[in-house]
């Protein structure tokens, strides 16, 4: 059976997708002074990307017994563009700056077989770019724009580090 829905959520819904997708600065690192002026060490924050919405709209699918979910359109993008590809990329490749170590982790090692294969992955890619579900899902967003960056806000200590140093 292939079958799409949405439904709407007060919170920001992780999928397993979430971790390899570089959409939003969902925490980061701030510099604070102490009462002499001096720099404190960066402290990690939970930014305003999580809580800028109050509905939140997710895409699930179910595609043939495969069960997909979708929080942000990034997240299907990034699985359209990995679902396309031939052969299907593996190792180093999915583990960008990681030189060791399975990538037992990401997604792609989670779906099941018969998800792999060429035909399957050909037939859900234009299936999903047919759907109106998907339609509605990418168009949800387009109409609330959603804020990546923060200001004062930085990706890593060390960055924060480095500013504190400018």
């Amino acid at each position: 059976m292939k079958k799409s829905w949405l439904t709407y959520s007060n919170e920001l819904t992780s999928t397993p997708v979430t971790p390899w997708v570089d959409d939003g600065q969902r925490y980061g690192w701030v510099n604070e002074r102490a009462e002499n002026g001096q720099w404190r060490r960066p402290k990690r924050v939970r930014t305003a990307f999580q809580t800028q919405l109050k509905q939140w709209c997710v895409l699930e699918v179910d595609y043939l017994d495969v069960r997909l979910v979708f929080a942000l359109p990034t997240e299907l993008d990034n699985f359209i563009e990995i679902m396309s590809t031939n052969p299907l990329p593996s190792g180093p490749s999915l583990l960008k700056g990681q030189k060791f170590g399975r990538p037992n982790k990401h997604w792609l090692s989670r779906l099941p077989a018969k998800a792999k294969s060429l035909k399957f992955r050909q037939a859900i890619c234009k299936w999903l770019g047919a759907n109106s579900d998907v339609e509605n899902f990418r168009r949800y967003y387009r109409d609330r724009p959603l804020q990546r960056k923060y200001e004062g806000v930085y990706s890593s200590s060390e960055e924060a580090l480095a500013a504190q140093e400018a």
